[in-house]
């Protein structure tokens, strides 16, 4: 080891130009905040380490999430069954929002 940092891609990088899903979206926590920048700007910028760069992210982001209450609550909107879930900002970087629920 020369004690020097190196950078290693993650799923966003390694999936530029195809598609990323995220299952069990609702259990990752603080690490989605990070995919606010790739959704929109379709990059990860890094400053971490003296490595300072911006990697490319053309990537589908595909996920799956249970609602807060884990049951969809039909008087709620979407945003509302999502609060806890996702911050409406991230939210709104999907182009789409299906919903399956067990009846």
């Amino acid at each position: 080891p020369s004690g020097e940092f190196a950078l290693e891609a993650g799923a966003l990088i390694l999936a530029d130009n195809g598609l990323c899903c995220i299952d069990e979206f609702d259990k990752m926590g603080v690490d989605q905040h990070a995919l606010l920048e790739a959704m929109e700007q379709q990059t990860v910028s890094i400053a971490k380490a003296g490595i300072v760069c911006t990697l490319p992210a053309r990537t589908t982001v595909v996920t799956a999430a249970n609602p807060v209450k884990g049951s969809w609550d039909t008087r709620l909107t979407t945003a509302q069954n999502l609060k806890g879930v996702m911050t409406e900002a991230l939210l709104t970087r999907f182009d789409i929002v299906l919903t399956m629920r067990d009846e």
